[in-house]
């Protein structure tokens, strides 16, 4: 039968008509289904392939980014871009079920329909989101000032920022105003000084990993610092007790320095505390410089000892050589021990301080001072012998030194006219911000302040 003599009102299926010369090969209603199913498929696709983001959100992305089929770089990326949205918008959550491969959260409010579900992409760490209700039903008479999401590894997220710089000091102060301004939230002390932490922690290692990098951080000062000395002390058990560093330029620059050594220590406030032991001199113009460095458990006999014994490696022996510093008995015994030829002086203001402390009259104390700064013995005398008339007992305490050690005219080396340790005193307070700091940062501190 030819197409052309078909009767129009006959219904006959395309599959059965046949042309001349030709034939249509019958197919069946279900392929003509199939058919259609797979083009459907692939059209169905190609359009979600459209719509799906092309961004992968991190943790600092706002609300307004994440739609239904966002993806996120991991789980952490996602937990942490929510709760800085309930943050920001003032609203609460609960996670309602939490695994490797499914996140989901509600709303506090029962009534609320807020939710989100994220799932894992299959073979990666990418989560997506394939719920997301954004809208909030709850009332605002449920929103607290005390935001559950406010944890301290989200308030440090906040504050990292601020605690880059090493010379900022960040306090729990500052982080409690900062949110409570910043987003009406009421945070702990104590919550606030765990964030500051560990974003320190998250910045600079751990105190822990600072002193296993310890040995590694020395060698690289001897290799990029020729000439500089180092030594490490461990205990039986492998332990880290002292620890002593000099840059080369200082071990090089001291034969050019006056021959007397300005020595203290500053208690550090890191998580194992201990004291930072410096010793401090003068150039030739004047000017102060800085020598040598030590980390101890605290200031004792033994840490003393072996720290100038460490300093008299790196330096040697000079003619006339000469300690100052306080009325600690740790450093004069180490002096005593280490550096026999030496002389050591004592700082007339911490002398001064202990007069006040004995409530002493303002008279007594400024013959004190004049006695000290004299350069002829017979004036020295008379001044003494007028404190003597007013105070017995102050004269007796002040002979209890021997004179050598604090007064410039019974001095038997040169003072170079540095009666009092302020000079280290100045650089401690410079390093004041160093102390809390985890160890080798610290170090990296004192470096730059050189």
């Amino acid at each position: 039968m030819l197409i052309s003599e078909i009767p129009e009102e006959q219904d006959i299926p395309i599959y059965e008509i046949t042309m001349e010369n030709e034939s249509v090969i019958p197919v069946e209603d279900q392929h003509f289904k199939t058919l259609d199913t797979i083009e459907g498929r692939k059209r169905k696709a190609k359009g979600k392939a459209k719509e799906s983001p092309s961004i992968i959100l991190k943790e600092n992305a706002s609300l307004d980014d994440v739609k239904l089929g966002s993806i996120f770089l991991d789980k952490n990326a996602m937990i942490r871009c929510f709760c800085l949205a309930a943050i920001k918008e003032h609203f609460e959550f609960y996670v309602k079920r939490s695994s490797n491969t499914r996140y989901s959260l509600v709303c506090t409010d029962e009534k609320c329909g807020w939710t989100v579900r994220g799932s894992r992409i299959k073979e990666s760490t990418l989560f997506k989101t394939v719920k997301f209700q954004r809208t909030h039903e709850c009332s605002v008479d449920i929103r607290k000032s005390h935001q559950r999401q406010a944890t301290s590894n989200v308030i440090r997220d906040y504050i990292i920022d601020n605690l880059r710089d090493i010379a900022t000091e960040v306090k729990p102060k500052f982080v409690i105003s900062e949110m409570k301004r910043a987003h009406g939230i009421d945070v702990g002390y104590e919550k606030a000084w765990r964030a500051i932490q560990k974003g320190i922690s998250l910045l600079r290692g751990t105190t822990e990993e600072n002193y296993e990098q310890l040995p590694s951080y020395l060698y690289m000062i001897e290799q990029q610092n020729p000439g500089s000395y180092t030594n490490i002390k461990r205990d039986a058990e492998n332990r880290f007790v002292y620890m002593f560093f000099m840059y080369g330029a200082s071990i090089s620059g001291w034969k050019y320095c006056r021959s007397l050594i300005v020595v203290d220590g500053i208690f550090l406030k890191n998580k194992y505390k201990g004291v930072l032991l410096v010793a401090v001199t003068k150039d030739t113009n004047n000017q102060i410089f800085p020598i040598a460095f030590g980390v101890a458990d605290s200031e004792n006999n033994e840490s003393y000892e072996w720290y100038f014994r460490e300093l008299r490696k790196a330096i040697g022996i000079r003619k006339d050589l000469m300690f100052l510093s306080d009325r600690h008995k740790a450093i004069a015994n180490g002096i005593a021990k280490v550096f026999l030829e030496c002389y050591h002086g004592i700082c007339i203001y911490h002398l001064e301080k202990n007069l006040k402390q004995r409530r002493v009259r303002n008279t007594v104390i400024n013959l004190f001072q004049c006695a000290a700064r004299v350069y002829i013995q017979s004036e020295f005398d008379g001044f003494m012998s007028q404190i003597a008339a007013v105070d017995k007992k102050i004269f007796d305490y002040l002979m209890e030194e021997t004179p050598g050690r604090w007064a410039r005219s019974h001095c038997p080396r040169r003072r170079y006219d540095m009666l009092t340790t302020n000079i280290v005193e100045l650089v401690n307070n410079v390093l004041r911000r160093a102390r809390e700091l985890p160890l080798l940062t610290m170090m990296d501190f004192i470096q730059k302040k050189l």
